[in-house]
């Protein structure tokens, strides 16, 4: 398998090159999987030798880097998998269907209270964490993960609250209210 890793630069998508990219390899039908890396080339083109398996990309760089898109497939030969990174804390739209959005918000007498800066993260393992895409959210609460089409835990979480998860069937839209509890 191969692809480009791309980031948005002046309105064009640019191929990084010496990134290290890491890939988590899950065989189809069965449990578990393993962790590979390889790093891109002068074009931002990775290659990895992969058998039949359901592969996960991943390329971000915390903190500067998110990776709001899934990049996913199942391999059984040559496949090509792209993946684009952005500058954290961009929010911008996402291209890619099915998406998973939403609101993280924290209650108070007041009301729902928006929480910015929260991440939100698709884990390629459900309540384990193999975390394959990550966005934050924006100043109103919300968030935007796209091309999520495939079975994948979620994991939403802040500095001094309790984490939130919930396991992402993969199958369609989801649209989510999610609300943190500060930790005691």
């Amino acid at each position: 398998m191969s692809g480009v890793l791309v980031k948005p630069i002046s309105g064009n998508l640019r191929p990084i090159a010496g990134r290290r990219i890491h890939l988590w390899i899950a065989p189809v039908g069965r449990l578990g999987g393993w962790a590979q890396s390889a790093i891109t080339d002068d074009h931002g083109r990775y290659v990895v030798e992969v058998a039949s398996a359901r592969v996960f990309v991943n390329a971000w760089h915390p903190p500067d880097q998110e990776q709001p898109c899934l990049a996913s497939a199942v391999v059984n030969g040559n496949t090509t998998l792209d993946v684009q990174v952005v500058p954290s804390g961009t929010f911008a739209a996402t291209a890619g269907v099915p998406t998973i959005s939403g609101f993280v918000y924290e209650a108070t007498s007041e009301g729902r209270r928006p929480l910015s800066g929260v991440f939100a993260t698709l884990d390629a393992v459900p309540f384990i964490e193999v975390p394959v895409a990550t966005t934050q959210t924006d100043a109103a609460g919300r968030f935007v993960l796209c091309r999520v089409d495939t079975a994948v835990g979620l994991a939403v979480s802040g500095p001094g609250y309790a984490p939130w998860f919930q396991s992402i069937p993969g199958t369609g839209d989801m649209t989510l209210d999610i609300e943190l509890k500060p930790m005691r």
